[in-house]
């Protein structure tokens, strides 16, 4: 899987998601900012970009898949003060 599969991937569950991936292979960490996220626990931020991979992570193919979930409006205010590694 590379970088490009990953963003079409959370890109069709998400749209108009701002996604930004690092990683290659079978390792990726994610942010992904949505505003489809405000009001959601951050546990199902999370679930709703894992589901998008589940036969992925099932097979292997995908390995590790680390998610940072957050509305706009969250990043935009984390920036302000200077935390852009928050980890909710």
């Amino acid at each position: 899987m590379d970088t490009q599969q990953v963003v079409a991937r959370i890109s069709d569950a998400l749209p108009g998601a701002d996604i930004t991936v690092d990683g290659a292979d079978c390792s990726f960490s994610v942010v992904v900012l949505s505003s489809e996220f405000a009001g959601m626990p951050v546990v199902r931020r999370q679930q709703k970009v894992l589901a998008a991979f589940n036969q992925e992570l099932q097979t292997g193919e995908l390995h590790a898949l680390s998610v940072k979930a957050h509305t706009p409006e969250e990043w935009k205010s984390f920036q302000q003060v200077g935390l852009t590694q928050i980890e909710m």
